[in-house]
């Protein structure tokens, strides 16, 4: 097809794979190369050639790389653009890749794939001549800046042949840019009339106004954005009070200046009201099987709970629009009243936020400050539904027994109305100045005793005691929970440490006498630290050919006899390879835990049962 007169490219050409735009003719692109037969093509051919020959290759589109170098090539795309490569830059960072600056000079046709390895090379026939494209054509030169944004359409013109084809295809997309053009100049209009009757009533400000240009664009953006807002506004679920009271502050917003500081407390006021969950809620799992598995796995012991949770969850199946109760667990520290309230979340399918407040003194954290003063926010719990984005999440209220009362206020009264089932379906926030309804909330409160809660907030509670864990209980409680958390946090499994019921009794009695578990939960820590220090020294000792002959059962018999045993921290037998499990007795404890800080005062009843 190319004429006798005009420029020939090479019969034979390396293939550039590409897939991330389309080469036209008269275009410039830039492709990052990163694929082994890509890679090869760069450093072999590119890189190491000495001729202007040697920078012509054909850039296929639409056709990915494999990216191992012993995956077979797909099917390439039939037509192609030879390409001049004008630089070539490699980089490290985050990968090994080169960057492609090429120039499309024409187009061609595969005849045959010549090779496949360490590079593709395919026999090509010509289809334009390099003349046409150097003056005339300058539409598809348009086209091929925007190949990122007409990829599908590029890729169909690259393939028509015939110049009929080829101006079906091109005009429709002209026409759409041109279109495009003339709306944008229909929306900037108005905004340059303005300018024009602005200068003509006060040509003293001409020189001035000009390069004001910037704010006149920020101002409309800022306008849209005054507008989205509005649109947000009225298509919001909110109740039809606090409606009125958005659409109020818009038109007051729209006619302030952004200058004003009450120009942004307002908008964030706007954005804050649209943000909240008025409507949205999450459904609940009301499963009373699943439910008592999740919570008997999650925890052991506490029946109370348990049944009070059950409970709630048989009710909501009878009855749609029960309101969340107030809970409160009153505990010794330690037994697991905060993990409760998650896992209570989780039964039930919804979302946890959990508020603390211990130390809080000022009654503006529970209800929010009024929009009057300086850097005013709302308080805790519309902070809280803005987070969880539903209105029906479990909210827990930890330590409710240590907030304090100040010259700000008490917050323990601020939170009568959110506790209070008969109230809090109209919670007002100082802030918000609307009513919100957290009727659908589920509350639950910890405290460690009720004497410093005040009455009235007691009375509004359902109190639950959580007495503290028998021995029997922490034994569960950590070959269950604690020991496995331990373990994986150590990076030790069950068959390089042993810890005996015996010896949890013995670190129950003699090292932690307490309500809850958390000392426990230390210990064991602690006793995963020294043994996790046996095991890294192991794997990197050679072991000798004697040692692992011995068997396991003379090695537990090894440490377990009190003549024999040793410190773990002195003794080098105890300095075992991974596999071989290092039994805890009660010599090891001393040894890793120090001397036991209270005598043994229970029987041995348990040890010999």
């Amino acid at each position: 097809m190319a004429a006798g007169s005009a420029i020939q490219i090479p019969s034979r050409l390396p293939l550039l794979l590409t897939h991330e735009g389309v080469l036209l003719p008269g275009s410039t692109m830039r492709t990052s190369v990163d694929s082994p037969r890509n890679m090869q093509l760069v450093r072999s051919r590119l890189l190491k050639g000495t001729s202007l020959r040697s920078t012509i290759i054909g850039v296929i589109p639409n056709t990915s790389d494999p990216t191992s170098d012993c995956d077979d090539l797909p099917s390439l795309h039939r037509i192609g653009t030879a390409a001049l490569a004008v630089q070539v830059v490699g980089s490290n960072w985050p990968k090994p890749h080169y960057t492609l600056l090429v120039t499309g000079l024409c187009r061609f046709q595969i005849l045959q794939l010549l090779k496949e390895k360490p590079y593709p090379v395919a026999e090509v026939e010509q289809l334009d001549r390099l003349e046409q494209f150097t003056n005339q054509h300058k539409s598809e030169e348009e086209l091929g800046e925007l190949s990122e944004q007409f990829y599908k359409y590029a890729v169909q013109i690259l393939d028509a042949v015939r110049l009929e084809e080829r101006f079906k295809m091109t005009i429709p997309l002209l026409v759409r840019q041109i279109e495009g053009l003339k709306l944008l100049q229909k929306t900037r209009k108005p905004k340059q009339d303005d300018d024009k009757r602005v200068v003509a009533i006060r040509p003293s400000r001409r020189i001035s106004h000009i390069p004001s240009t910037t704010e006149d664009e920020e101002e409309e953006e800022d306008h849209d954005d005054v507008v989205m807002l509005e649109k947000k506004i009225r298509t919001s679920s909110m109740s039809e009070q606090a409606l009125k009271v958005c659409l109020k502050e818009i038109k007051r917003l729209k006619k302030m200046p952004q200058s004003m500081p009450e120009y942004a407390l307002t908008r964030n006021y706007l954005e804050l009201m649209v943000e909240l969950p008025w409507n949205k809620s999450t459904k609940d799992r009301l499963e009373i099987r699943a439910a008592r598995i999740l919570l008997d796995n999650d925890h052991y012991a506490m029946e109370k709970l348990k049944k009070r949770v059950l409970e709630y969850l048989a009710v909501r199946q009878l009855k749609n629009n029960l309101k969340g109760p107030i809970l409160c667990f009153v505990g010794p520290p330690g037994v697991g009243k905060t993990s409760v309230g998650r896992s209570i979340a989780k039964t039930l399918g919804r979302e946890f936020h959990r508020i603390a407040l211990g130390g809080v003194c000022d009654q503006s954290d529970i209800r929010g400050h009024r929009r009057t003063y300086v850097g005013s926010m709302p308080g805790r719990i519309i902070n809280g539904l803005k987070t969880v984005g539903v209105n029906n999440p479990v909210f827990l209220l930890d330590e409710v027994d240590k907030l304090g009362k100040s010259l700000q206020g008490d917050p323990a009264a601020a939170l009568l109305e959110v506790l209070d089932p008969e109230q809090n379906h109209s919670f007002t926030d100082h802030y918000l100045n609307v009513a919100f309804d957290l009727s659908q909330v589920l509350f639950i409160a910890t405290a460690n005793t009720t004497a410093t809660i005040p009455p009235a907030l007691l009375d509004r509670m359902e109190i639950i005691q959580v007495p503290g864990y028998t021995q029997e209980e922490k034994i569960e409680i950590a070959h269950r929970h604690l020991i496995p958390k331990q373990l994986e946090q150590h990076g030790l499994t069950p068959q390089q440490i042993q810890i005996p019921q015996v010896t949890t009794l013995d670190i129950i009695t003699r090292y932690t006498r307490e309500a809850g578990v958390r000392s426990l939960d230390r210990k064991l820590g602690a006793i995963c630290r020294a043994v996790a220090v046996k095991v890294a020294e192991g794997q990197h000792k050679e072991t000798k050919p004697d040692r692992a002959e011995v068997g396991e059962e003379d090695c537990k018999e090894h440490v377990t006899e009190d003549t024999k045993t040793e410190s773990i921290s002195d003794t080098a037998d105890l300095a075992l390879p991974p596999e071989m499990p290092i039994l805890i007795d009660f010599h090891a404890l001393k040894d890793i835990l120090g001397p036991p800080m209270y005598e043994m005062e229970v029987t041995s009843s348990f040890v010999s049962a």
